[in-house]
């Protein structure tokens, strides 16, 4: 199975982003990032090898300046289930999120959510 695959079936199985970051992590995943106006994803593996995934969805209007306050409420909206992954996306849009950054290696795993004028950082429960 290629990697690409397997990543799409991590996707399909895990019911929660821990769950999922666990096993991008089993298979060699160290960090990834995400383009909020595409959905493309760049994984990148502990080998050296990049992923790149992309998604036939329409493009997203990114707001121009980044919203701290928007991003949050999107992302705890997303974590208490009131949203799915495509309306945390094109929240994320509206909150001036260009792209976000998953490190999945080290002590401090982490999600970091930047656009343009600010940035936020989130640890990731594991």
């Amino acid at each position: 199975m290629i990697m690409e695959e397997k990543i799409k079936q991590i996707y399909a199985s895990s019911k929660s982003y821990p769950e999922l970051v666990s096993k991008l992590i089993g298979i060699g995943v160290q960090s990834y990032t995400v383009d909020t106006a595409t959905s493309i994803i760049l994984y990148r593996f502990a080998n050296g090898e990049n992923v790149l995934q992309s998604h036939n969805e329409m493009n997203r209007t990114i707001s121009r300046a980044f919203n701290q306050e928007e991003t949050i409420q999107a992302i705890r909206s997303n974590q208490q289930g009131k949203t799915d992954y495509p309306t945390f996306m094109n929240d994320i849009a509206q909150a001036g999120v260009r792209f976000y950054e998953a490190t999945l290696t080290g002590n401090k795993k982490r999600v970091t959510y930047i656009g343009s004028g600010g940035f936020y950082e989130e640890q990731i429960p594991l």
